[in-house]
């Protein structure tokens, strides 16, 4: 893993791969397969989510400070 790899995408392809190796237990959020990849796509929901968050918080501090 790269310093520069993107967690969200690394998330979002680990879900995808559980997805693809267990595909009967992964529709399942019961199971552990199942239950691993709703938290990793929900991880990377919620990281997208603050990334976004912080984005236009700093665009709104920016405007402040330019009046």
């Amino acid at each position: 893993m790269s310093n520069e790899e993107d967690i969200v995408e690394r998330l979002r392809r680990r879900a995808a791969r559980a997805r693809d190796r267990y595909p009967e237990e992964s529709v399942d959020p019961a199971t552990l397969v199942g239950g691993l990849i709703r938290d990793y796509e929900a991880a990377a929901d919620e990281i997208q989510r603050m990334r976004d968050a912080l984005r236009d918080l700093s665009r709104q501090a920016l405007r402040a400070m330019l009046g």
